[in-house]
């Protein structure tokens, strides 16, 4: 699928498992398809479809708040019987990269002042290197989202991988959480596949002469 914001377009073909949101799609249609899709997973009880359904479009709106251009859900039955949710959001930040080359360093620098409990490194992934920072956060929970009295807080992990636009002041920030924390290692290579769809280049079909010289990318239009 193509992601056009206004800002730089970009490329992004999911893995299996992961679903796409339409973030124009009215609230209660979205909650509605969540509950279909349970219930071709898995048997789930009608409260653990209510409260996956619930917190998943809760953390949607944050995301939107925030500026997401994409969000995409990913539920998987664990071998004990239960749901776990994922869910991949994608944001265009514009900054001041130059010098490009030394981006992913200077930011992961600045992310490990910042928060010097989290996991931090920089790694190469197919789209390019990236600074990548992994870190727990509690999230506070309104019970009149649920129609309880109160509210709470839960705690969700976080991978965070930061990824310079080519040739535009944009970074692309590719944020996957989840709050099964018992899973997280089993997560990681799922969110890795897909980080690793992103593309800042058109499919290969299409004509490198449809972009401006400077977006040509040559070597994967010879080899593919």
């Amino acid at each position: 699928m193509t992601v056009d914001t206004g800002a730089p377009s970009f490329w992004l073909s999911l893995p299996d498992g992961f679903t796409a949101v339409d973030l124009a799609e009215d609230p209660g249609d979205r909650m509605c398809r969540i509950v279909d899709g349970l219930d071709a997973l898995a048997d789930v009880s009608p409260e653990q479809k209510l409260s996956i359904a619930v917190a998943a479009e809760s953390a949607l709106q944050a995301q939107l708040r925030e500026g997401a251009v994409h969000v995409s859900n990913c539920l998987v039955l664990t071998d004990g019987g239960t749901i776990a949710q994922g869910v991949l959001s994608l944001f265009l930040r514009q900054e001041a990269l130059e010098p490009r080359g030394t981006y992913p360093q200077r930011a992961a620098e600045q992310l490990t002042a910042a928060w010097p409990d989290a996991e931090i490194a920089v790694l190469d992934f197919t789209p390019g290197r990236a600074a990548v920072v992994a870190r727990d956060l509690t999230v506070p929970v309104s019970g009149a989202v649920y129609g309880l009295p109160g509210s709470g807080a839960v705690t969700v992990r976080q991978l965070e991988v930061l990824i310079p636009h080519p040739w535009s002041p944009h970074v692309l920030a590719a944020v996957f959480t989840t709050r099964n924390l018992d899973h997280w290692e089993d997560w990681l290579p799922v969110a890795g596949a897909a980080i690793d769809g992103i593309s800042f280049y058109p499919p290969r079909s299409d004509s490198r002469d449809d972009l401006p010289p400077d977006q040509w990318d040559t070597i994967r239009k010879a080899f593919g």
